[in-house]
């Protein structure tokens, strides 16, 4: 006998994307590939006691030269992520499932837009931006 069932389930977690201060060109964002490995829980995902590997909307991002994978913007970096290269434009951000250190997570690459810095989230990116070499076209504006 075949049992017939609906099962729902919800994908995603809305995000806080107030970081855009418009939608102004996120609809043309470019496609991307994240290396988790250099992303850190708590501080780059699991923000805020939360358990969910889920990178948030809005992190600032870097390309790594030699393997063309983004990892989080780090201006004392020196493999390319010392460059901001876009900002992840994904509402629900990137999930990197149970085992993070495995995912292989593609993204949206914000490169062009109106950011308003004081509400990214990660705290540590907010002033780091505002000064940053950047391979994108960023405008900075104020709450």
């Amino acid at each position: 006998m075949v049992d017939f069932q609906t099962t729902t389930t919800k994908v995603g977690r809305k995000q806080d994307t107030r970081w855009r201060a418009s939608q102004h060109a996120s609809d043309v964002a470019r496609p991307g590939q994240l290396n988790p490995a250099l992303f850190t829980a708590g501080t780059h995902y699991n923000l805020n006691g939360a358990t969910d590997n889920v990178i948030p909307s809005g992190v600032a991002v870097g390309q790594v030269t030699a393997t063309k994978l983004y990892g989080p913007y780090d201006a004392t970096a020196n493999d390319g992520r010392q460059v901001l290269a876009g900002y992840i434009n994904d509402n629900d951000g990137v999930e990197l499932g149970l085992t993070p250190a495995s995912a292989k997570p593609t993204f949206a690459v914000l490169k062009h837009a109106l950011i308003k810095a004081s509400v990214l989230p990660i705290a540590a990116q907010r002033a780091a931006v505002l000064t940053a070499n950047s391979s994108g076209s960023f405008i900075y504006v104020e709450d």
